[in-house]
């Protein structure tokens, strides 16, 4: 039985979304004059939790699904307040139709995902935590979105469920 989440995303928490990640695309950019270029492996770790955080909205419940609903209300809070405050502008829900769900194999690949994803951040460096939290609040204000984001979103989930289900046997 699949459990969908009835987690709801607005203008709001999408913008706050685009603009972490338009903040840390643009770093890079910029810092691409250095004798490294724009490495593309440096956008590894902000990707990856981005990744993580899609991937954790859609969960129906548990310790990960009520953290990330509870993010993303938190951030759809935030958002529309600011994007009122500043341009006085409505913020609707965009929410995509037809929610994917994660099967069992798959909420057992999030829950690993998310165990190696802590683990780098209790081994890594300052800036390393960073790119992970940013990525994570990132993911989870894109990952319901009907835009772009929450079609990437939708394709992870695809992803996680079927790794998920042939990793752990999980025949549906």
């Amino acid at each position: 039985m699949n459990n969908v989440t009835t987690a709801t995303v607005s203008l709001g928490a999408v913008t706050i979304g685009l603009g972490i990640l338009a903040w840390h695309l643009t770093k890079w950019w910029k810092g691409g004059g250095g004798p490294a270029g724009r490495d593309p492996k440096a956008l590894i770790p902000l990707m990856t939790s981005m990744g993580l955080g899609m991937v954790a909205v859609t969960a129906a419940g548990g310790l990960i699904g009520t953290a990330a609903t509870f993010l993303l209300n938190t951030g759809s809070m935030v958002g529309n307040w600011s994007l009122t405050a500043v341009t006085g502008t409505v913020t609707p829900e965009v929410t995509r139709s037809g929610l994917k769900a994660l099967s069992p194999g798959g909420s057992a690949l999030l829950v690993i995902y998310f165990v190696i994803l802590v683990a780098l951040w209790k081994s890594g460096a300052k800036l390393l935590k960073g790119k992970i939290a940013a990525g994570v609040i990132c993911g989870v204000m894109l990952g319901l979105s009907a835009g772009f984001s929450g079609i990437a979103s939708v394709a992870l989930v695809t992803a996680t469920n079927a790794v998920g289900d042939k990793i752990t046997g999980v025949v549906l």
